[in-house]
């Protein structure tokens, strides 16, 4: 039996391995009457991964899945891991050139979408339940680096700050090790009905699949939030919430949702932007119930979930979970320095171009430990982090500086309580009286995704720059 544990690399084998196959346990609601059973998910996920593999899905292949939120989202997500393909996630609000970059540059060689991409020719035949399946190019070549890869199974793509996208290349095995690593502090169980919030594009792994494997009830609640929770939180009351700041200060705030609508939720774990005191505040005078801020990284896993609610500690992310080891490094006088992590689950390597990891991982974070809780301060890097989407403020600049009116750019992040940070752009313009805010809004939103586009543009006469001429970044 030890054996057979052991092989186990697949993480849908892994889930379907804690279920016999009589199991009526709802698995997945969206709306007030759309459920599926782990019985008829497990269904689903073998009638779609048998169709994907005669399609041609085999093991290695990138396959972009180009989805809304949904509970066909989760089907086709393990109905790909099950062929061995590899998915890589794209958000569903990505631009049409920055979809035509990231299936060059990540090489992918399938996209399946819920809806249909003009640009693209579905493949024949190959319409399965309103799902399009789109060959991009059947004779890619992947390197010998990423064929010896024991088991891929996702690329979650970034930005680079030249222009070259990286994906970051996850194992079934990392991800068996990291949803392992942080139950240690969630301890999800089958007794737990998740409200999810998030979007499934950029948070996947270390949540939605950990819950699936531990048999617990997922209650997706973005469909016209906060109100439209109101009816499925009735029938199906959460005991655990995975949500950001935004989320829980609407849920604090809105005069419809009463107290009791949240109280079985025996833990709410806050992610993507770091944790104010006023939103913990406003939440637990409303509901009682504090707010666990969680430090997320894709190369790394969840290693830190905070579990001290004293005033002094509600905005650390919490102490050092124990399947990770943690360094600061180049720390000042106030014991202030950046990040580094290593530990179970470890991303295998940066993809397009190839680069093996590190032993340890350099966050670009900055933080201290106070009584062994780790608080963030700040970051090393330009990286502006707007509700938990990365946006390199380079790959912007690009893009406004390729505007015939704007001579120089320069795009920050300032902090904001509930995104995380606003990119903002201050810009240099050949004619002031031609500018047009509107349509540099609209001409941005055809290049680049709509959470990048700058929330404020501002004219000035000058940016200032170093001894080198590059733009000055504080």
């Amino acid at each position: 039996m030890k054996n057979k544990e052991k092989n186990r690399t697949n993480i849908v084998d892994v889930i379907k391995h804690n279920f016999t196959e009589n199991n009526y346990k709802t698995a997945v609601t969206r709306g007030s009457n759309n459920s599926i059973s782990y019985l008829n998910l497990f269904k689903e996920i073998k009638k779609y991964s048998y169709q994907l593999s005669k399609a041609g899905f085999k093991s290695h292949d990138r396959i972009a899945l180009f989805c809304e939120d949904s509970l066909e989202y989760i089907i086709l997500a393990l109905a790909v891991l099950d062929t061995k393909a590899v998915i890589v996630p794209v958000s569903p609000s990505l631009s049409a050139n920055e979809l035509d970059n990231l299936l060059t540059r990540i090489k992918v060689k399938y996209i399946l979408s819920e809806k249909k991409l003009n640009r693209y020719s579905p493949l024949k035949d190959k319409y399965f339940d309103k799902i399009y399946l789109y060959e991009i190019d059947k004779n890619i070549k992947y390197s010998r680096e990423y064929l010896l890869v024991p088991d891929p199974g996702f690329i979650r793509f970034s930005s680079g700050t030249t222009g070259e996208s990286k994906g970051v290349l996850l194992t079934h095995q990392a991800i068996i090790d990291r949803t392992a690593a942080a139950n240690i502090r969630l301890k999800i169980s089958s007794d737990d009905t998740i409200g999810w919030f998030l979007s499934m594009s950029f948070h996947f792994v270390v949540s939605i699949l950990l819950f699936l494997q531990k048999g617990a009830h997922i209650v997706l609640s973005q469909d016209n939030f906060p109100s439209g929770i109101l009816d499925y939180f009735k029938k199906n009351k959460p005991s655990f919430l995975y949500a950001s700041p935004f989320h829980y200060n609407l849920l604090a705030n809105h005069k419809d949702i009463s107290s009791s609508l949240l109280s079985n939720v025996r833990m709410a774990v806050v992610t993507a932007v770091s944790l104010n005191r006023q939103t913990d505040k406003e939440f637990f005078n409303k509901f009682k119930i504090h707010l666990s801020q969680a430090y997320g990284i894709i190369e790394v896993g969840l290693p830190f979930i905070n579990d001290n609610f004293n005033e002094d500690f509600i905005c650390s992310v919490g102490k050092l979970l124990p399947s990770y080891e943690l360094k600061l490094q180049d720390t000042d006088n106030k014991g202030q320095g950046t990040i580094f992590l290593k530990g179970k689950g470890m991303y295998y390597a940066y993809t397009s171009p190839w680069k093996k990891r590190d032993q340890w991982f350099n966050t670009g974070d900055i933080g201290y430990l106070k009584d062994s809780y780790l608080f963030i301060t700040g970051r090393t890097k330009n990286l502006i982090n707007f509700a938990g989407m990365k946006i390199f403020p380079e790959e912007v600049e690009k893009v406004l500086l390729n505007h015939e009116n704007i001579k120089e750019v320069r795009v920050y992040g300032v902090n904001h309580d509930l995104y995380g940070q606003l990119p903002i752009a201050e810009m240099v313009l050949f004619n002031k009286e031609k500018l047009n805010i509107l349509e540099l809004k609209k001409y941005c939103l055809k290049k680049i995704d709509s959470y990048k586009v700058p929330k404020n543009f501002l004219i000035v006469d000058s940016i200032e720059k170093t001894l080198s001429d590059k733009i000055k970044r504080t």
